[in-house]
């Protein structure tokens, strides 16, 4: 299938200390477990990621129950893609804080990027109850049941994350993506028609419509869609391909020939057999 879903993407954020601490080094006791913790703060803001986790790091060596440290620490790892170390940190989390809507949205994201969906399903539905209006919460856990295999669930975790969180184009969208595999492509347009009337301009959004248009043989909508998607995402080289389909199926022989030359040069020298491909509906075209 040659389009692509946006998902969507994690964050997290972390407030910043008042007050001036101790360098991390010096500091013991339950207060020098502060301070060395406020230090990877002020070193983290400052983007000196190695000395933020070197702080972090003491401020868990004089206190290892202090979750905020476990925490930060493992943001860090996570920053610089060291998942299992950051799932580490982030279990201690919610092992000391049970209720900590953001250890709990944490861990299920690392799992989901583990592609360890299944045990990411419990701490990210944690997370939605604990944190309601959390949208990437919500995205994760549709995420990873549809992953699963358990559409209905997908979308059921979908639509009540938009009924705490109103028309949020991302939730939409991948409600939308939930909806298509469940074979409910109606209801899968309406909700990308919704996500696009609050970012028009997404050019995802318009390639996975002009998908599902394509699969209704709204060739015309879907026409429309791929170009608004194409003008604003050029390196959509499989949207190319399904653009100049459209243009056949609407009989615009010529558009059809310049779209598939285009997706010819963007593939002949990486992947012959979509090259076969597309010279193949060249040479039906009559092109020369």
């Amino acid at each position: 299938m040659s389009f692509r879903w946006i998902s969507l993407a994690f964050a997290f954020a972390v407030g910043l200390g008042l007050c001036l601490p101790r360098p991390a080094a010096r500091a013991q006791g339950p207060d020098g477990a502060e301070a060395a913790y406020r230090l990877a703060l002020q070193h983290k803001q400052a983007g000196r990621a190695a000395q933020a986790l070197r702080a972090a790091e003491e401020a868990i060596r004089i206190r290892p129950d202090h979750a905020a440290a476990h925490f930060t620490a493992g943001a860090l790892h996570r920053q610089a893609g060291r998942l299992l170390e950051a799932l580490v940190h982030f279990e201690r989390v919610i092992e000391i804080e049970p209720n900590d809507a953001a250890g709990q949205r944490m861990v299920g994201s690392v799992l989901a990027r583990l592609d360890r969906c299944e045990e990411a399903i419990a701490p990210l539905r944690r997370a939605t109850q604990l944190d309601d209006d959390e949208v990437s919460a919500w995205g994760n856990l549709g995420a990873c049941l549809r992953r699963a295999g358990r559409l209905e669930e997908a979308i059921t975790a979908y639509r009540t994350g938009l009924r705490h969180v109103p028309n949020d184009p991302d939730l939409l969208n991948n409600l939308a993506v939930a909806l298509r595999q469940a074979g409910r492509e109606q209801e899968a347009v309406e909700a990308l028609q919704a996500a696009l009337a609050r970012d028009p301009d997404n050019a995802s959004f318009n390639i996975n419509l002009a998908t599902i248009y394509r699969r209704m043989r709204r060739w015309e909508d879907a026409a429309r869609h791929y170009e608004a998607g194409l003008a604003r995402d050029r390196e959509e080289t499989g949207a190319i391909f399904d653009l100049a389909y459209c243009y056949e199926q609407l009989s615009r022989p010529q558009d059809a020939i310049r779209a598939y030359r285009r997706y010819l040069e963007r593939v002949r020298d990486r992947d012959p057999d979509a090259a076969a491909r597309a010279e193949e509906r060249l040479i039906g075209l009559g092109a020369e």
